[in-house]
């Protein structure tokens, strides 16, 4: 059985914010602890303020430790971006505390090199699991992914994950791209995992696709909480009738507060491929559907991933 990680109230602070209310935060995590499939729950980012300066996109231990009351369960996770984070590793928390039992340090293609250096020194100060995981990457080719699995094992990683972060893998047909790459992390003992976007609405056969092969996790949040169109959603994948009664229970008790909304525009950053910042541009400059087509169509290299606002002006 695939392991989940519930990416809530990280990615799903994205429609908030990062600013749960402290009560809803400590229901959700009370509530899927008890989730027998759930084995990790992700907080928030850890000590980031570039894109918000909100309690979840700026954890610290102490903050963490509201959440969870001090229960000690050692189930929690946070992530830092490479792009936006400290890299200063003393800032990081370590295997001297009961609450976070892992970090999932996030890179951009660009970033790799720097990234795996600094993933590094962050497993070696602090002994907890670290996974690094690989945006964008429905926009690696094989090759590309066979030479950066073939990099990172080098590395003393605990997790690898992959992240459709643009929603448009078809997993049906994209899949046999990564197994190569999932077969050189696995041989050296790395858990591979996969964080799968539902802006074609392939969630939910995308991971059945997943269940098909050897991976070890994949995340989920609650109603597909997250940036632009969302997750693959945790009440989908539920299998025992307890928890998936208490997950009901929880969404009727914050149906107001579980919503996100799905930009028209996410449909054609889906299709090509490219970041859904260019979406949110869109939507604000109220653009004729068929020229943002056009613009995201002649969208290239890493301008594809990062959002060049150069780009939605030609």
């Amino acid at each position: 059985m695939i392991e989940i990680i519930d990416v809530t109230l990280r990615d799903g602070g994205h429609a908030v914010d990062f600013n749960w209310p402290i009560y809803f935060a400590r229901k959700y995590y009370n509530t899927l602890s008890k989730f027998s499939q759930i084995k990790t729950i992700e907080l928030g980012y850890w000590g980031q303020t570039s894109k918000s300066k909100n309690m979840f996109y700026n954890l610290d231990y102490d903050k963490v430790c509201s959440v969870s009351t001090n229960q000690g369960l050692n189930n929690i996770s946070v992530m830092v971006d490479y792009h936006y984070c400290s890299h200063n590793v003393k800032d990081y928390p370590d295997k001297n505390q009961s609450e976070i039992c892992m970090i999932r340090l996030c890179s951009r293609k660009e970033d790799i090199p720097n990234a795996l250096e600094f993933g590094k020194e962050l497993k070696e100060y602090s002994n907890i699991n670290v996974s690094f995981n690989i945006f964008n990457a429905s926009n690696y080719d094989e090759e590309e992914v066979v030479e950066t699995c073939d990099t990172i094992k080098q590395f003393p990683f605990d997790y690898v994950y992959f992240a459709d972060t643009h929603g448009n893998l078809n997993l049906a047909h994209d899949l046999d791209r990564f197994q190569n790459g999932f077969n050189i992390l696995r041989d050296d003992g790395i858990k591979v995992g996969f964080h799968l976007h539902d802006h074609k609405g392939l969630a939910l056969a995308n991971y059945r696709e997943l269940t098909k092969r050897e991976i070890h996790s994949t995340d989920t949040s609650v109603r597909g909480m997250g940036k632009g169109s969302g997750n693959l959603k945790l009440e989908h994948v539920i299998n025992n009738k307890k928890d998936l009664t208490d997950l009901a229970r929880l969404i009727l008790d914050n149906e107001k507060l579980l919503t996100i909304q799905p930009l028209v525009y996410e449909l054609i950053t889906s299709f090509y491929g490219v970041t859904d910042n260019y979406a949110k541009k869109a939507m604000q400059l109220n653009m004729p559907i068929h020229t943002f087509d056009k613009i995201c169509s002649n969208i290239t290299g890493l301008d594809k991933d990062n959002f060049n606002i150069k780009v939605m002006h030609g």
